[in-house]
């Protein structure tokens, strides 16, 4: 995996997560307990997911006959690049939250690391894990675009307010067609 790749998933990742629920809950998570408390659970709730997607997606890849992972690679990008724009067109929704948790380091852990399972963001790193063969890498290049999305949130709570989602995961769909394409091509990362 070269730096281009990288720092490519890097930014897919850190424009999916920017307006994400989870951005909404570390907001309200660091009002009540702290900023350093929020975005240390967060972070490593949400890498820790990133590394076991990687590995996973990266089992499944081994698995699969060289001829088979570009289509595979290919469809998992699709999918989610369309997801994606149908996200971003489908309305900004409102997501209400639970303002009643615990202040324990463990359930911010908790509640981030089920926020995220099944979240675009993991499909998004296991196709990028699918794509490179690189889980280390991939997980190391989401585990560090989540983490400047909840740094974000949790220091510039009125900024990310005045971001548009719909800009922020169609950009990101763009992409992942983008690399659907390549993928399909066989010019994959």
């Amino acid at each position: 995996m070269n730096l281009t790749e990288f720092l490519l998933i890097l930014v897919v990742t850190l424009a999916a997560e920017l307006t994400d629920k989870s951005m909404v809950a570390a907001v309200l998570l660091s009002r009540r307990n702290g900023a350093l408390k929020t975005v240390s659970a967060a972070i490593t709730a949400v890498g820790l997911e990133a590394f076991i997607v990687a590995f996973l997606a990266n089992s499944i890849r081994l698995l699969l006959k060289g001829s088979l992972i570009h289509i595979v690679t290919g469809i998992v990008l699709a999918i989610i690049g369309i997801f994606l724009i149908i996200k971003a067109f489908r309305g900004e929704e409102e997501e209400s939250e639970d303002d009643r948790r615990s202040s324990s380091w463990i359930m911010i852990f908790v509640i981030f690391f089920l926020a995220e399972l099944g979240d675009v963001t993991q499909a998004t790193t296991a196709g990028f894990a699918l794509a490179t063969g690189s889980p280390f890498f991939v997980g190391l290049a989401a585990t560090i675009g989540m983490a400047i999305s909840i740094t974000t949130a949790v220091a510039l709570t009125r900024f990310t307010q005045h971001l548009s989602q719909r800009l922020l995961y169609t950009l990101a769909g763009i992409i992942m067609l983008i690399l659907a394409a390549l993928s399909f091509a066989g010019i994959g990362m």
